[in-house]
């Protein structure tokens, strides 16, 4: 998608943050590609929990904190007590997990 649409993609599903954070990496589009799966993970598992209002990509942040564990932020969306995400990468794959408690 980053080849294919470029900016495009990446305004529509990323923060500013996110993008800043994942263009300064060495190899961004694996830490573009860990992102999209852990917000993919976080839609499915709020999902679940029978919440059924629409949740853009564009308004979930995950960044890091300074040890790198990655941090999750709602943008003027749902109340929740706290959702943990685990990312990880390697060369071209990339897999997330979400856990969401209410």
């Amino acid at each position: 998608m980053l080849e294919k649409n470029g900016d495009r993609f990446k305004e529509k599903i990323f923060t500013n943050k996110e993008i800043a954070y994942c263009d300064g990496k060495s190899n961004p589009s694996i830490h573009f590609a860990g992102r999209f799966a852990a917000k993919e993970a976080i839609k499915k598992c709020i999902y679940s929990s029978g919440y059924n209002k629409e949740i853009a990509f564009s308004k979930i942040e995950i960044l890091p904190e300074s040890n790198g564990i990655p941090i999750v932020s709602f943008i003027d969306i749902l109340d929740y007590k706290e959702i943990k995400v685990s990312i990880a990468h390697e060369n071209d794959f990339a897999i997330a997990i979400a856990m969401f408690f209410l």
